[in-house]
């Protein structure tokens, strides 16, 4: 069964310093055959990683997506306007493009499975779009 990743649980399973790590980590571990990284993560992850952790953690990152630990996954054209929808109307929670583009993705794929560790944004989307959330 697939997951679609957030940036949060990306970055905790890289920094065992995290709160989120053993979470993130045991999360990955499990469902390694079906991790969905969208590519609007990407640039968030490798951001928080080079600042905090530095290059090295970003090499590793980058060796799981050219590894293929992860499906790499672009928002379809056609989903940006689902992504600006998604928004407005949540436009309470200010949750920015890679939140909205996440729930696109979602409704694209047909994978309500999201991996996250902002619960103040995706607490409210997953009660009103019917999302499941892990860990």
């Amino acid at each position: 069964m697939s997951v679609i990743l957030d940036t949060g649980v990306v970055y905790a399973y890289y920094d065992r310093s995290d709160d989120w790590h053993a979470r993130a980590a045991a999360l990955v571990r499990s469902e390694a055959r079906g991790l969905i990284l969208p590519a609007a993560v990407i640039p968030e992850v490798d951001y928080l990683l080079g600042r905090r952790l530095g290059a090295s953690s970003r090499r590793a990152f980058y060796r799981g997506i050219t590894e293929g630990h992860y499906f790499v996954a672009d928002l379809p054209r056609q989903a940006y306007a689902r992504a600006a929808a998604v928004d407005q109307q949540f436009a309470d929670l200010d949750l920015g493009f890679v939140d909205a583009a996440i729930v696109a993705l979602s409704a694209t794929m047909k994978v309500r499975r999201i991996a996250t560790a902002d619960r103040r944004h995706f607490d409210p989307l997953a009660a009103a779009l019917g999302l499941e959330l892990l860990p």
